[in-house]
């Protein structure tokens, strides 16, 4: 009974220990505002500078679990290359192994000058510090730091707990009997892979092995296979991260485990070839918590030496494993539409950049169908195809889902702990979502119209037709700048867009009336007069929707300072109105 709850307390410390290193981690992606992520997204086309971002994140939030995910969710979002998110990945794993150097405090004897350093001080300390800033704090950032301090407290107060336990399972015959089992190295990697892989954080294993060093029965032949084996066991949240993920989302995962598990069979090889050719002289020496952290620290310093120089032979192999699924187009192409709701993951709710980033990327496909759906629309108003609508009807079922799902997922992220910029932000995303949204649903209209036309036999005037097909360019314009723009940013050209939505006006009265005299001369019919009216407004819609995305991403790159579409349209107009007249003067030759 008393090794049961000698465990469950050896336990308890540990959860302590996991869950400060959690508080801790949030809190300071809490107090970053996102720029933590932002400075990852800067990390490109630079080795070195990715291997340092990789490595001052990961120290900064004492997670190299939570820098992989965001890495595997840039990735996914397509704003970071497979390749430029391998030395993050490596810089990472160098990172982690601060946790364990800061442990190793714990180590420090009490007589020496340095013991207000050691755990047991500072833990109470931290505790005290950070309970007293989050009862006096008025704001939600002073209550944050004082989380942070609160959650180093933890980590402390956890491995204390864990030492404490610990020390006195050095008599223990079972005890004994495990860790000689574990000196085998096969036995010993798949200890220290399934712990790690169960707990989800290579600083709790090796926290775990720290407190156990205290027993005064570890050896060095017993620590290196379970230290090697931790960290392929901590690439079990980059796969998790990744699953559901699009194929450049498996392959960030599957290079973090591939360099894990290339970085130790070298070392498995070298170090046993060494030993059992001529031998360590300290392979049976007692260790202590700053010999596991030093030895952690070399392995994945060595083995990202080793491998820095191969990126593009890692990034081959995870494209040789992680293959594209080759498809009928069309159906890749769907497949492809509903797997971007994967990149809503309730796991970056936590990570509002990526959050963000990853809903502008669901949108950014709503608006690709939708356009894709107004082009098929208008082929088949031109020349009547079942498949195509049934394609199209596929695609708007798409797109409603998609809506649905992001704005699900963007008033969920509202309800978080974020900043005021942010929460602009989510605002302006669900406008733009829903007036995507919105053209999508025109486009399928016009797809009705196709079949109403097909069905009923209905025949244009070559005029109308000419006119049709000015009308859909029009259009086709104002969803391209519209896209365009959501995808940049640049708000400059949302001028176009302005003229665009003036001219058209005019252009839709100037062929009410023209059709209207056909129908007087008998020059077409009633039904086909209906039809012509309807493509007209719809197209008119369209347009207009077209301006409210624009006013929508100005809102978006503005943090919400533009109120209303009156507002901003008298206010463009006052800014600009003889740059929009000039711009109405080019449409009006260009489509005349």
């Amino acid at each position: 009974m008393n090794i049961f709850i000698s465990i469950l307390k050896l336990l308890g410390g540990l959860v302590l220990l996991v869950y400060g290193m959690k508080v801790l981690s949030n809190n300071l992606k809490k107090l970053s505002g996102g720029k933590l992520e932002n400075i990852l997204m800067s990390a490109t086309n630079n080795i070195f500078k990715g291997l340092l971002v990789g490595f001052v994140l990961t120290v900064v939030t004492h997670s190299s679990a939570a820098t992989t995910v965001i890495v595997v969710g840039l990735v996914g979002a397509g704003i970071l290359t497979l390749k430029n998110a391998i030395p993050i990945i490596m810089g990472a794993n160098i990172g982690t192994t601060m946790n364990s150097q800061i442990l190793r405090l714990a180590g420090i004897s009490t007589d020496s000058f340095l013991m207000i350093f050691t755990p047991e001080c500072l833990a109470p300390i931290l505790l005290i510090i950070g309970l007293l800033i989050i009862e006096k704090a008025k704001k939600q950032k002073t209550k944050d730091i004082g989380n942070l301090i609160m959650g180093l407290g933890l980590i402390f107060t956890g491995m204390i707990s864990m030492m404490n336990i610990a020390s006195t399972f050095s008599n223990l015959p079972i005890l004994t009997d495990i860790l000689k089992t574990l000196k085998n190295p096969i036995l010993g990697v798949l200890a220290g892979t399934i712990v790690t892989a169960i707990v989800q954080s290579s600083s709790a294993t090796i926290g775990i092995l720290q407190a156990l060093s205290a027993t005064g029965i570890i050896t060095y032949a017993t620590i290196i296979p379970i230290v090697l084996g931790q960290n392929i066991g901590t690439c079990i949240t980059s796969i998790l991260a990744s699953v559901g993920g699009n194929t450049n989302s498996k392959r960030v995962a599957a290079i973090h485990l591939y360099f894990n598990l290339i970085g130790t069979i070298i070392f498995l090889i070298v170090i046993y070839s060494y030993q059992n050719i001529i031998g360590f002289s300290f392979w049976n020496k007692v260790v202590n918590m700053g010999n596991i952290a030093d030895f952690h620290t070399i392995f994945n310093v060595v083995s990202t030496i080793i491998l820095l120089p191969f990126i593009s032979l890692l990034e081959k192999l995870a494209v040789v494993t992680i293959k594209e699924k080759k498809d009928n187009e069309d159906d890749a192409l769907d497949a492809e539409h509903l797997i971007v709701l994967n990149k809503l993951d309730e796991r970056f709710q936590t990570i509002p950049s990526i959050a963000l980033a990853n809903s502008v990327s669901v949108i950014q496909t709503m608006a690709e169908i939708a356009n894709s759906n107004f082009q098929r629309s208008i082929s088949i108003i031109n020349k009547y195809d079942r498949k195509t609508l049934d394609k199209i009807q596929t695609r708007e079922d798409n797109i409603d889902k998609m809506e649905k799902e992001v704005t699900r997922y963007l008033v969920k992220l509202e309800n978080q702990e974020i900043t005021k910029e942010d929460n602009k932000k989510i605002t302006a995303l669900l406008n733009i979502e829903s007036e995507f949204e919105k053209i999508g649903d025109y486009a399928y209209r016009l797809a009705k119209i196709a079949e109403n036309i097909n069905e009923n036999d209905i025949k244009f005037s070559p005029t109308a037709k000419k006119e049709l097909t000015n009308i859909f360019n029009i259009t086709q314009e104002g969803i391209d700048k519209s896209i365009k723009v959501f995808k940049t940013k640049k708000i400059k050209q949302n001028i176009e867009i302005e003229a665009l939505k003036e001219f058209i006006e005019d252009k839709k009265e100037e062929y009410k009336l023209v059709h209207i005299k056909r129908l007087k001369d008998g020059k077409c019919n009633v039904e086909s007069g209906i039809s012509f009216i309807e493509i007209l407004n719809i197209s008119d819609s369209i347009i207009n929707h077209c301006l409210n995305i624009s006013i929508a991403i100005s809102n978006y790159v503005n943090d919400g300072k533009i109120s209303t579409k009156h507002d901003y349209r008298t206010k463009l107009n006052n800014i600009s109105s003889r740059e929009i007249s000039n711009k109405i003067k080019m449409y009006q030759k260009k489509y005349q």
